[in-house]
């Protein structure tokens, strides 16, 4: 019998869906061997919608957390605050059994949300440091949207006693600290505007900082994306700081941002879109434009 493999082939074209396409670029099951070290994701306000939250982290987001646990050779994730609506027992033990689920260790930048005593029972500390295939990690936890006094000390000893040993500086925190309604990122329509105190110290004391550094710098924060009404990412780099918001609650834009190191050091950023229980590939972050 003579097989028109054309045919067979054309169907199969046909019937090869949208949502296949969208896993395979996430996850190239033809490609076993990523040509990256490590990879690792920045994930803002997962406890999700700041109008209509539950208990645990937002649906949407839990739905993926099977395709994270496939992503080829993550090895972190860190929370970039607003993990709960609220900072009680119960919210956080709601909250944990879901993080739970993901097979890498995971970290927290405690959002305004966050803090109290039950994160202090839980996590010790609000700030840490620790280093990872030769790149150094800073969880921030700012106050009134600052770094000073002995989280400022210790942002300082840390990066002076690393610098010279590491390639890459990552630095996490809730708050777009480097935001102001009267500077360049005055469109950036933050989760809650009231929420600024009125000033920041970053661009006065941080930023200097890290723009001596010979280090490539990132600076991840999430309070962005909590409901439709709001920005969902930014993108900004400035000599050797990049600074990047994310974060999801609002469903239309929902995302987190996915990092790969490669062994020279290099990064990549892959800003993915969550929906309907897949990781999509949504614009680069480094064609992000200020509005």
């Amino acid at each position: 019998m003579h097989i028109n493999y054309l045919l067979i082939l054309s169907f199969l074209l046909l019937s090869f869906k949208k949502e296949d396409a969208d896993e395979l670029i996430i996850l190239p099951k033809e490609n076993p061997a990523p040509n990256y070290k490590y990879a690792f994701f920045a994930a803002g306000h997962v406890y999700g919608n700041a109008l209509n939250f539950q208990y645990g982290l937002h649906p949407p987001f839990k739905d993926i957390i099977n395709k994270l646990n496939e992503y080829p050779l993550l090895e972190l994730g860190v929370f970039t605050g607003d993990v709960v609506p609220k900072p009680t027992q119960a919210y956080w033990d709601s909250a944990i059994v879901d993080i739970n689920k993901i097979n890498v260790p995971t970290y927290i930048a405690p959002g305004n949300h966050d803090g109290g005593t039950v994160f202090k029972q839980l996590f010790t500390t609000y700030y840490r440091s620790f280093t990872q295939n030769n790149d150094l990690f800073i969880i921030l936890s700012p106050s009134n949207w600052s770094i000073k006094g002995k989280q400022l000390d210790f942002l300082k000893n840390t990066l002076n006693h690393h610098k010279d040993s590491v390639n890459n500086v990552f630095i996490f925190c809730h708050e777009l600290i480097w935001w102001s309604p009267n500077n360049q990122f005055k469109n950036v329509e933050i989760n809650y505007r009231p929420h600024y105190p009125g000033s920041t110290n970053y661009w006065s004391v941080i930023h200097p900082i890290l723009d001596s550094l010979n280090n490539n710098v990132m600076l991840f924060a999430g309070d962005l994306g909590a409901t439709s009404a709001v920005d969902a990412y930014m993108y900004y780099k400035t000599d050797n700081v990049t600074l990047i918001g994310s974060g999801m609650g609002g469903r239309k834009e929902d995302n987190l941002v996915m990092v790969e190191v490669d062994h020279e050091g290099n990064v990549n950023l892959r800003l993915l879109g969550i929906q309907s229980k897949r990781l999509v590939e949504m614009e680069k972050l480094e064609n992000y434009t200020l509005p």
